[in-house]
Formats: C-alpha cells, structure tokens, sequence
C-alpha cells in the first residue's frame, strides 16, 4: 500500500503547475497526474482525495492515515457543499473552522474526547450554539471515511442543548420601545423587528430576501430552503402585523431583508443595542469578552406577547414554525395582557 505522503501536493518548475502524482495502487492499478495553476486549489484537491480514498476503503487502517484533522475537514466540507442547504453548509463551515482552527493541525486519532470536550464548553456561545458546534463536529467523526481512522470518536458525549429548567429572557416593552426610538442601520433594524414581530428565528432572517415580504397580502413567505432544516424544517407564512409594517424598512424586492450586514459591522451594532437595553459585555469563563445579549431573545419575545394577546397556542405556534409543545416549554413566558396590548401597539 503506497504512503498518503505521495499524495502532496509539489510545484513543478519546468511546467511551473503543481502537480499531485496518485500512484497505481491508489487508483486501479493506473497511475494518474493531476496538474493546478493554484496553491490552493491543489491543496483542495489533495483533502478531497484523501477522503476519498478512506471513503472507498483505499486506507486500511489508521496508521497509514498521516493527515491532519484540518485537510479532512474540508474534504468533508468540499462532500457535503454539493449535498446540503446553503444555510445547513454555512453552519458546518463555521462550526468545523472553530474545530480548525483550534486543533486542525492534529491527526484525527490524536483528539482526545475530554480536551475536545473542555475546548467546547470554552467557545463563548450560549449552551444551544456549544451543542450545535458539538453536532456537527460528531457528525465529522461519524462519516465512514473517518470511522475508518478513529475508533472512538472525540465527539461521542454530547453536551446538553440548553440549560435544564432555564428558559431564556424576553424583552420588555420599555426595552423594545428604547430599540425602536433609537437610530439603527436599516439592516440591523429588519432584523430586530422581523425577530420581534413575526418570530422569525435569526437563520431564517439571514436567508429570506425582501420579495418575501407580501405588503398587499399582510404575509410573509419562508420557503423550505430558508427554514430550519431537518425535522423541524417547515416553509409557512408569517403575519404582518401593525408593529412590523411601522418599523420594518422597505427594501427594493431583488435585495436582502438585511441588506448590508457584514460580521464586521455586527458586532459594533450589537454592543450598542446591550447598552440601549442596560446590559453591559463582560468576559465569559475562557476569558474572551462576549456580548451578554439575550441570544434569541426576539422570538422568544414574539411568542410569549403574541400567546398573551391572542391566546391560540396552535396559532402562535404555526406562525413560528414550531410546535404547541415546544412554545410552551420552550418559548412562552409569563406576560400579562396589559403588556401583551402594549407589545402590539409599538
């Protein structure tokens, strides 16, 4: 069996092209030249191979799998960018460059389930964004090409999806009031009142564009492939309610909803909107400075005002695209209808 080393990528200078040379072993018993203009797109080629070839068997075991968990991370993502959703694809792109970054530079057999664990529960994100880094994590380990490497995945003992009996704050309609009043990019506006007053979870903001705001009909539409996915994914359409049709800025249909967003900009925007709202940064237990902005505090907000006001939880719960159960263990709380009416009346 031919080494993995033979695979890497090398600059040839008489063609001045990188070259990657798969030998007869690797390929049917005919040898192969595969020739790049790019550094980075040989390299590509190499991870791609090099999963390829765990996938179909051609790497017996682990010792002869010499790569980094880096170079089968985008082997797996360059798989999955032509099987998944863009939204789904963006969430295992983020989630496996923190895993990169961090330990790319180790082989997979040499993660060990209790660092991996310690360095998630480390990443400054709330206990539903550490498991989602977790899943998709454990889904790379899952893959056939590296069970066929590691044995025993890193990323077996899951941590939990959110704190047990921990419901996350609301805002409240003085908040709410101090937001709106204040002067916003029309970006960061859509985005504030289309979680506040239609529900919409923050992915599906990120991904709908203005055309799918129907002024005439009062709706908005969100298609399957800007939902959740999985076995929550549900395309519905939401209310327009009086609030959103005051405060939501109308934006030409061929544009984004949030038009105008960049991470760079983001983070500026969110500082500000914690101090309108009386929450100051602080530094979480890995000693990064985090932004103690009740993450999904909108659509936990719509549901919890829009329960109190109309008192149809299959109503409430089909606008959101949930469940009955989920808004009530989940989602709903405690709001009186005095300040549910003033919720609907900003």
């Amino acid at each position: 069996m031919a080494n993995l080393k033979t695979l890497i990528p090398r600059f040839d200078r008489k063609m001045a092209r990188w070259v990657i040379d798969v030998p007869k072993a690797m390929n049917g018993g005919k040898r192969r030249r595969m020739f790049f203009q790019d550094q980075s797109d040989a390299n590509k080629a190499h991870a791609e191979l090099v999963f390829s070839l765990a996938h179909t068997g051609a790497i017996p075991s682990k010792a002869e799998a010499g790569e980094t968990t880096g170079h089968f991370a985008a082997a797996f993502l360059a798989k999955k960018s032509v099987e998944v959703e863009p939204v789904t694809l963006r969430q295992l792109k983020w989630a496996l460059s923190k895993l990169s970054d961090a330990h790319g530079a180790k082989k997979p057999e040499d993660l060990d389930a209790e660092e991996m664990r310690r360095w998630v529960d480390k990443l400054p994100l709330t206990t539903r964004g550490r498991f989602n880094v977790f899943a998709v994590c454990r889904d790379f380990f899952s893959s056939p090409a590296m069970k066929k490497i590691v044995r025993d995945s890193p990323f077996a003992d899951a941590p939990p999806k959110k704190d047990k009996g921990a419901r996350l704050p609301i805002l409240t309609v003085d908040q709410m009031r101090a937001l709106l009043d204040h002067e916003w990019p029309e970006w960061f506006k859509a985005w504030l009142v289309a979680g506040a007053f239609a529900g919409l979870r923050t992915r599906e903001i990120f991904s709908i564009p203005a055309s799918a705001i129907d002024w005439e009909y009062d709706e908005i539409v969100i298609r399957h492939e800007d939902a959740k996915q999985g076995e929550a994914a549900r395309p519905r359409s939401a209310n327009i309610y009086e609030p959103l049709k005051r405060h939501m800025p109308r934006r030409d249909a061929d544009k984004a909803l949030v038009d105008g967003y960049s991470v760079k900009r983001w983070k500026p925007v969110i500082r500000e909107a914690c101090r309108v709202i009386g929450v100051e940064p602080s530094a979480s237990p890995s000693g990064v400075m985090t932004l103690k902005w009740p993450d999904n505090c909108l659509r936990h907000s719509f549901a919890s005002y829009h329960l109190a006001h109309y008192k149809d939880a299959t109503k409430t719960a089909f606008l959101m695209g949930t469940s009955p159960r989920l808004l009530y263990e989940t989602y709903a709380n405690l709001v009186s209808r005095r300040d549910a009416a003033k919720w609907w009346e900003l």
